[in-house]
């Protein structure tokens, strides 16, 4: 097989790559986003859940509610929006730019939100008003499985539209020049 041909098998699966790529940031933005050692080691997840060992449910969500930011909700919209971007783009040629642009942008956002997110996890999933109602540091937190997955899956996704956006120029201007070549 030509080179040609492998670039456009690989740009052909950019669309389904992309369109599990979105549904998987729906899924990491529930999922623990920030745990903790320290204390009642605490977990929080994208959407703001606090969970923490021993602990009643009830308990936890009594004291934390309305405590917790949820970067997670951006994920998930930006995940919806990848993922049915992607599947317009693989379902239709013709909607193929404008769905590979929504793609990259919503990678870039969940990319964002990860990025932000993993500089201070417990200080962009906690509200200000819980510090200042414990007076004390927030505990130390480390990134969760779901923000660290949400900063591989931007990733990814930003790197799948570049790509298709890329060979896609490329393979347009080689056609052209074949042609050009053909008529001389």
């Amino acid at each position: 097989m030509t080179s040609p041909g492998r670039i456009d098998r690989l740009r052909g699966l950019v669309w389904p790559i992309a369109c599990v790529a979105g549904l998987l940031l729906v899924a990491l933005a529930q999922v623990k986003w920030g745990v903790s050692d320290e204390g009642v080691r605490p977990s929080i997840t994208g959407l703001g859940r606090v969970s923490v060992p021993g602990a009643a449910a009830e308990d936890v969500e009594y004291f934390f509610d309305g405590q917790t930011r949820r970067p997670g909700l951006i994920v998930i919209v930006a995940g919806a929006v990848v993922a049915l971007a992607a599947a317009l783009g693989w379902w239709r040629a013709s909607l193929r730019w404008p769905a590979i642009v929504v793609v990259g942008l919503g990678g870039a956002v969940a990319l964002g939100v990860a990025v932000v997110a993993l500089s201070d996890p417990a200080g962009h999933l906690f509200s200000e008003r819980l510090t200042e109602a414990l007076d004390l540091d927030l505990p130390t937190m480390q990134p969760g499985y779901g923000l660290i997955g949400t900063l591989v899956v931007g990733v990814l996704v930003l790197g799948v539209a570049v790509f298709w956006g890329v060979a896609t120029w490329i393979g347009r201007r080689v056609e052209g020049a074949t042609r050009t070549d053909e008529s001389s």
